[in-house]
């Protein structure tokens, strides 16, 4: 490089010191004499101190072998001479532009330098803890990220940023940073610019605030009206399909009542289907006679012990008669049921085989018990009773009871079994 540019170099830098200082005296001069000006001029003042930093974060450019000196309050940051067509350029940013106290502040350094060089930067968070500012490094740092990313004209660009969280109002510098450039084999220190931003108050930046005057009243209209009305409504309605989903779902939780057991059948209808079954049947046409007769025995002790409780098919004939005794079956007399069990006896253990008509009459005789000791069977006896008992009273003894029409046959079966 020759003198000249080396000359030129410095001029640029000094100027640039003495811009920065000219500008910071001014906005504190400006700031000082707009103490009861609007918050509109405060941002005025921000931005004029955002351009000196920018100002100075764009001077940091090594275009000679001499270093440039640490300026008042930036640090003790000491560059060494970069390598002709080596620069370093640092761009700094603060997020949020203008924060408030308590807000998290990230601070952003982005670092561009030849695609052939690298750039290494790590922030000393000790430069960026200020006590006596109650200026804090947060805890939470954000992820650090090492790519290199494409710049303008051939160059790279990092990113490193720092989080901090200020509980002052006030100024805040961040003092400069040294960075380390690996360029041509060499290893050169660089620094970064100092980082200047405004802390504001949450409440408010206005120095000497006045309160407002009161506001006007706002009118309520009908529209408005009308749909807070349609809010209500949507809310009730859906407070009640919630209740409605609620009551269904306890109702159906509940244990439900078990329906009661149909009625039984009462025993005369089960014995006289069984018997009008026994009699389509082909078991005397088969010539198995002894089950005819086993069935026949079974519908008739199950009737009988329906009628009275007992179980009958568990008990002996002897046994069923015994229990007749003792309580009798209105309508039936015990011989007919006697001579029922002991004919199908004879047949089913003592080998007795009787033909065609005395199987049909023992059926009859089955039919019989059933029918007269059955509701209507006894609803008709009385009936005939009555009337025989009118005839008899007038001396008319013409007609008999047809209920004495089987006695006759149950004679002949007990004189044949004799």
């Amino acid at each position: 490089m020759s003198t000249r540019e080396l000359r030129l170099a410095q001029v640029r830098g000094v100027a640039s010191c003495v811009a920065l200082s000219l500008l910071s005296a001014g906005a504190s001069a400006y700031a000082q004499d707009a103490s009861v000006s609007s918050s509109d001029d405060a941002g005025a003042v921000e931005d004029v101190l955002s351009l000196a930093s920018d100002g100075a974060s764009n001077a940091l450019v090594s275009d000679g072998a001499s270093s440039v000196a640490p300026r008042e309050g930036d640090g003790t940051c000491e560059e060494d001479p970069v390598p002709s067509g080596h620069e370093v350029r640092v761009e700094t940013r603060v997020e949020p532009a203008r924060p408030k106290v308590g807000d998290r502040v990230l601070i952003t350094y982005r670092l561009f330098a030849r695609s052939s060089d690298r750039v290494e930067f790590e922030p000393d968070p000790a430069a960026f803890a200020q006590p006596g500012d109650e200026l804090e490094y947060a805890r939470q740092q954000p992820d650090r990220d090492r790519r290199a990313h494409a710049g303008p004209s051939g160059t790279v660009y990092g990113e490193v940023s720092v989080a901090v969280q200020p509980f002052k109002t006030g100024e805040v510098v961040i003092p400069r940073q040294l960075a380390r450039l690996n360029a041509a084999g060499d290893v050169v220190r660089v620094c970064t610019p100092s980082v200047r931003f405004r802390v504001g108050d949450p409440f408010g930046n206005t120095p000497h605030p006045t309160p407002r005057d009161l506001t006007p009243p706002e009118e309520v209209t009908a529209e408005t009206l009308r749909w807070r009305y349609v809010m209500f409504g949507v809310d009730a309605a859906f407070v009640l399909i919630v209740a409605t989903v609620a009551l269904n779902t306890w109702a159906r939780s509940r244990p439900k009542p078990e329906a009661p057991p149909p009625p039984p059948i009462p025993p005369w209808i089960v014995a006289t289907e069984a018997l009008e079954v026994l009699s389509r049947g082909d078991l005397l046409s088969r010539g198995l006679t002894k089950d005819y007769y086993d069935k026949l025995s079974d519908i008739v002790r199950r009737y009988v012990g329906a009628l009275r409780n007992f179980d009958a098919l568990e008990m002996t004939t002897v046994e069923v008669l015994a229990k007749l005794k003792r309580v009798p079956i209105a309508g039936v007399t015990t011989a007919e049921v006697a001579h029922l069990l002991t004919e199908c006896d004879l047949v089913k253990f003592a080998r007795h085989v009787p033909s065609h008509e005395e199987s049909e009459q023992i059926l009859d005789v089955a039919f019989t018990i059933v029918k007269r000791s059955s509701p209507a069977g006894l609803k008709s006896a009385a009936a005939l009773a009555a009337a025989q008992e009118a005839l008899e009273s007038k001396g008319d003894a013409k007609s008999e009871p047809k209920a004495e029409s089987k006695e006759p046959k149950v004679v002949e079966h007990e004189e044949k079994r004799g």
